[in-house]
């Protein structure tokens, strides 16, 4: 299964569990005509989402940026099936009462951040700021935000892998693969540490006397991940995205551990359960809503 796939198979999973409240204030925060940057967009899934529900304000410049170029082909495909037409190098949608303009950037977020003259209104960052070091990501990041700009992080992975029914090696599992986020730039409880460093940055820089860089948290809360059965299958493509869960973790168990052959035994266990329809996944995680001020 590719990484398209797999972000179009966990659409309905994020639709649950985005925090609405959360949501409605982003929503509101927003000027009448409003210039969007997306980082790490993948297949467009979030710009879809943010029209469909009409939750974006009557005029809308949205940046799609991601740094794979088949997400970038893989959201502009799926835009255009979905009622955008082209537009210069872009797409747009128009119905008389609202429209939304999109364009697209292949390019590394903190690179674009750091070279572009451009300044937005919002910035928005779904299911990826588990990525980034986030004490050199984020100032560069909020940089391309207007004075007043929001910054939205929704679906910010934090510290929570659970499945269900138990098995005995779910804890040294979860234990190995939050260690391996940990490994290079990105963090497993990406959630409070983000929610911490706009605080911070909420008393810190003001305290320093600087002017036009206080980044103050507007709102958080959970958005946890909660995938089960309902007689006996899964909703949606929600099988294929807990494969392609066990399938990432797998992978980290290899690579982390010589004992494969009991995570081995776990990884089938797991895999009959998704064909019973018998697994239950829950991640923990948090949307977090800032403004630059």
């Amino acid at each position: 299964m590719n990484f398209q796939t797999y972000l179009d198979a966990k659409r309905t999973v994020d639709d649950r569990a985005l925090n609405r409240r959360i949501l409605h204030q982003f929503s509101a925060e927003l000027p009448e005509s409003a210039r969007i940057l997306e980082i790490g967009a993948g297949i467009g899934t979030m710009v879809e989402r943010l029209h469909s529900w009409e939750r974006l304000p009557r005029r809308t410049r949205y940046t799609a940026l991601d740094i794979d170029p088949e997400n970038i082909a893989a959201a502009r495909k799926r835009l255009l099936a979905n009622g955008f037409e082209s537009h210069g190098d872009g797409l747009r949608i128009d119905d008389g009462e609202r429209r939304l303009t999109v364009s697209f950037e292949v390019a590394d977020a903190i690179g674009f951040a750091a070279r572009t003259d451009e300044r937005w209104d919002a910035l928005v960052g779904h299911a990826v700021l588990d990525l980034f070091d986030l004490e050199s990501a984020l100032p560069s990041l909020l940089s391309a935000l207007e004075p007043g700009g929001i910054c939205y992080f929704p679906i910010t992975f934090d510290g929570g892998t659970t499945f269900d029914p138990p098995h005995p090696l779910d804890s040294r599992v979860e234990r190995l693969y939050h260690e391996h986020m940990g490994d290079s730039h990105g963090s497993s409880d990406a959630g409070r540490r983000l929610l911490a460093a706009l605080r911070a940055r909420e008393t810190d820089v003001r305290d320093r006397g600087e002017s036009g860089t206080t980044t103050r948290v507007l709102a958080a809360g959970g958005s946890d991940w909660v995938v089960f059965p309902q007689n006996g299958s899964y909703p949606g493509n929600e099988a294929r995205f807990l494969r392609y869960i066990l399938e990432t973790i797998g992978s980290v168990l290899d690579e982390c551990d010589p004992d494969r052959g009991a995570f081995a035994e776990w990884r089938r266990t797991r895999r009959r359960q998704i064909e019973r329809g018998d697994l239950v996944y829950v991640a923990h995680q948090l949307d977090v809503l800032g403004k630059r001020e």
